[in-house]
């Protein structure tokens, strides 16, 4: 057996395990447990993409040897009849020269500008080296993603376009609960046990559901059921991440504080400047919807919290959270909502236009009203198109720990909530 097939069967043996310790069905695709593009990245590395990597790095230094005898032998480096290095190196080199042809261009959701690119041209020794593996990784991604579009019901997270990647550590891992690991990937690739599934499966004969007779899928379960919708289990998930939040900004309202940002101005014997005061941004310095008001109050619509102001009451409307400023008349109105992944975009317009006629009504009457609809996916990572309520309301003087903390905490409320809906546990 050569060399690439060698690791090819190694790495299959590897994730016949990994499937195993995860508690996920053995149908996973390795592109769940490798691809750094999937919105869910698990801390894994595929033996196989390493082992390319190592043989491309090899080539390489062989090629820009300055050794004269190295350079005249060029040893051939064997890699089975699958994959070979030299075709390989050669094809990630030309990329690079064609993306340098091609200039820089916009990534994601990031504008002009925004990062930067090394230049084939422009790089030399160990740094074109370090190039051609990227390069080669990208490929090995690029077929990962490839494949995932492929699968109708595994690759269901490529058309996910607002949903923001989730990358688990191994500290997290560890310190997960065993089914609940379990739950969330099979959440995120559609490997629920519901009837549909177990129908696919060949477990059962019935895919609908016992609630509604509806057609029982993943997504039908965690949100869609009109009957566990009026039994109140989405409002009770629901209402455990509206809590976590609103304690989160509550905590949160008296570290609003913010450096002074303008710079000193030196002057010379003379009585000339030496720099003319040019104000000067710090590092992790935001400016909030209510920076410079410390008079704040946050009510929620929850049964142990304050009710909201009285000119939010006169109306039909029940915002989730209502932050309110009497001295600057600021209003912001934080609407929840915990949409599937592939109804993010829909879920936000719908709550903008919910609450339009009332943020006029507010600028009529005086306030400054603001409306931040709050998107938590059932997958418990954020998405593309939110804006982070404790950052956007001058909340971020925080250091980064506490923020990251917090983030957390707020993800564990509502993954046994899904976690529960999913083994159909009444609230």
């Amino acid at each position: 057996m050569k060399s690439a097939q060698l690791q090819e069967a190694i790495e299959a043996k590897i994730n016949k395990f990994t499937r195993r310790w995860l508690g996920v069905p053995l149908g996973l695709t390795d592109v769940a447990m490798y691809c750094r593009k999937a919105k869910l990245r698990f801390p894994l590395k595929s033996i196989l993409e390493e082992y390319k990597c190592g043989k491309a790095r090899l080539l390489s230094m062989l090629e820009d040897s300055e050794d004269p005898i190295v350079k005249t032998v060029q040893p051939t480096i064997k890699t089975g009849r699958k994959w070979k290095v030299v075709e390989a190196v050669d094809e990630a080199k030309e990329c690079l020269k064609i993306k340098e042809v091609i200039g820089q261009t916009q990534t994601d959701r990031k504008g002009l500008g925004s990062s930067t690119a090394k230049w084939w041209s422009k790089a030399e020794g160990k740094e074109k080296r370090d190039m051609v593996i990227n390069e080669i990784r990208l490929n090995e991604d690029s077929r990962r993603v490839q494949k995932a579009v492929q699968q109708p019901q595994q690759g269901q997270w490529t058309n996910w376009d607002n949903a923001l990647q989730k990358s688990l550590t191994w500290n997290e891992i560890w310190h997960m609960a065993p089914l609940r690991i379990s739950f969330l990937i099979r959440s995120v690739y559609d490997l629920l046990p519901s009837n549909t599934n177990l129908v696919r499966w060949g477990k059962k004969e019935d895919p609908t559901c016992p609630l509604c007779q509806g057609r029982q899928t993943t997504e039908h379960v965690l949100s869609s059921c009109k009957i566990a919708l009026s039994q109140g289990r989405y409002t009770w998930r629901h209402n455990r991440v509206l809590q976590e939040l609103a304690a989160i900004i509550s905590t949160a309202k008296g570290e609003t504080t913010f450096p002074n940002t303008n710079a000193l101005i030196f002057t010379t014997e003379g009585g000339a400047k030496s720099w003319h005061g040019r104000p000067v941004r710090t590092t992790n310095q935001i400016k909030g919807l209510l920076d410079g008001c410390d008079d704040w109050d946050v009510s929620a619509d929850l049964p142990e919290w304050d009710s909201h102001p009285s000119i939010i009451k006169e109306t039909r409307l029940r915002p989730d959270i209502v932050i309110h400023s009497a001295s600057t008349q600021q209003l912001i109105m934080v609407e929840l909502t915990v949409p599937y992944e592939n109804r993010m975009e829909e879920a936000h317009i719908y709550k903008r236009e919910k609450y339009m006629n009332l943020t006029k009504e507010l600028e009529n009457a005086g306030y400054k009203a603001v409306v931040m609809p709050v998107k938590d996916q059932l997958a418990k990572w954020y998405s593309a198109g939110i804006t982070n309520p404790s950052r956007d309301e001058g909340m971020s003087s925080n250091p980064g720990a506490v923020q990251k903390k917090k983030k957390k905490k707020k993800n564990n409320r509502e993954t046994p909530g899904s976690h529960d809906l999913g083994v159909a546990r009444p609230p």
